[in-house]
C-alpha cells in the first residue's frame, strides 16, 4: 500500500493512564492495557492540533454504537492498524489495576441543620435526599513504566476524509508524532523518549514466525510460541467491538500485569497467511500484524 503511514512512539508514563470501559457510566473502571483506538487517538490528538483542527468536535456514532467526535472519526476509518506494548526499563515492573470501592456520600451541612444533630434520625432523613452517590473509579497504575505506541494509517483516505493534500498531512505528521502528550483521559500525562514517522514502510505478508512487544488481534495468530510470556486480554478494537488480543507480557494476578524487560527476547507468534505485517527500521520487537481484509 504506496499511501500507508507509520507512526511511532515510545513513552514514559508518569503514574499511569486511565482509560475506561466502553458502554459504562457511573461505574468506571479501566483496560490495563490502552486499546487500538486509544492509540489512534494519542497520534490523532497531536496531528489534529498540528493541522488545526477541532479534536473534540461533535459527537457521532462510530462502530458498535459509540459516540465519538466528528474529528476522531475519519481517523478511525482510515487507519489499518493500531497496537500498543509495555515495556520495563530494568527490574520486574507492570500495571496494577486498581478501582476504588463504592461509596455514599452525604454532606451534613446541605440539609440546613446543625452538624451538632448530625446523629439525629431526623437530620440523617434531610441529608439521605441530598447524599451524593460516588461510583467506583479505575486507573492503571504504573508509574514509570514504558509504552510503545504503532499506528499505520491510509493517508490517501485521511487525505479525502478531511480533503487536506497528502504532502500537506505528511509535512504536518513528522511534527506530530513527536507531540504525544497524554494516553487516555487528561491525566495520563506522558514523555517521550523516541518517536519516528515512516513515509515508505516495508510492509509484508507473513504466513510465519515473528517476534513483537505489540499486542497482536488473535485473528492473525496461528500459534503462540512462547506462552509463558503471552496472556489473552480482552478490550475492544477499531469499531468497540470487544476482541481477544495476545499481549506480550506476564499475569501477576488478576489485577496485576508484568511488562517484559527491553532486554528480554520478544515472544514469538506463528501469523496467519491472511495477514500482513509492518515493523519500524533498528528497532528489533517491535512489530504490527493486522488481518488483510483491513
Amino acid at each position: 500500500m504506496s499511501s500507508l503511514r507509520v507512526f511511532y512512539a515510545r513513552v514514559t508514563l508518569s503514574w499511569g493512564f486511565i482509560v475506561r470501559f466502553f458502554g459504562v457510566s457511573a461505574a468506571q473502571p479501566s483496560y490495563p492495557v490502552p486499546p487500538p483506538t486509544t492509540v489512534v487517538g494519542a497520534f490523532a490528538y497531536s496531528l489534529s492540533r498540528v493541522l488545526g483542527l477541532n479534536p473534540a468536535g461533535a459527537g457521532i456514532r462510530w462502530g458498535d454504537g459509540r459516540l465519538v467526535s466528528d474529528t476522531m472519526k475519519p481517523f478511525l476509518e482510515a487507519t489499518v492498524l493500531a497496537s500498543a506494548g509495555l515495556l520495563s526499563s530494568g527490574a520486574s515492573a507492570g500495571v496494577a489495576v486498581h478501582q476504588e470501592i463504592n461509596r455514599i456520600i452525604a454532606s451534613p451541612y446541605k440539609s440546613g441543620g446543625d452538624v451538632s444533630n448530625i446523629r439525629e434520625p431526623k437530620h440523617i432523613e434531610d441529608a439521605i435526599q441530598r447524599a451524593l452517590p460516588v461510583q467506583a473509579v479505575g486507573g492503571a497504575y504504573s508509574p514509570g513504566l514504558k509504552l510503545e505506541l504503532l499506528w499505520a494509517v491510509d493517508m490517501n483516505r485521511l487525505s479525502k476524509e478531511f480533503d487536506i493534500s497528502v504532502e500537506r498531512l505528511d509535512d504536518a505528521a513528522k511534527k506530530a508524532v513527536h507531540g504525544v502528550v497524554r494516553v487516555g483521559s487528561k491525566e495520563g500525562i506522558v514523555a517521550i523518549e523516541k518517536s519516528i514517522y515512516i513515509e515508505k514502510p516495508d510492509v509484508a505478508g507473513t504466513g510465519g514466525r515473528i517476534r513483537t512487544r505489540l499486542y497482536v488481534d488473535h485473528e492473525c495468530v496461528e500459534e503462540v510460541l512462547d506462552p509463558a510470556y503471552v496472556i489473552k486480554l480482552l478490550i475492544p478494537d477499531l469499531r468497540y467491538r470487544l476482541k481477544r488480543y495476545y499481549v506480550p507480557a506476564r499475569g501477576g494476578s488478576n489485577n496485576i500485569i508484568l511488562a517484559l524487560r527491553e532486554d528480554m527476547p520478544s515472544p514469538r507468534f506463528r501469523i496467519t497467511n491472511e495477514c500482513k505485517a509492518v515493523g519500524i527500521p533498528g528497532l528489533e520487537g517491535v512489530i504490527g500484524v493486522w488481518p488483510e481484509k483491513v
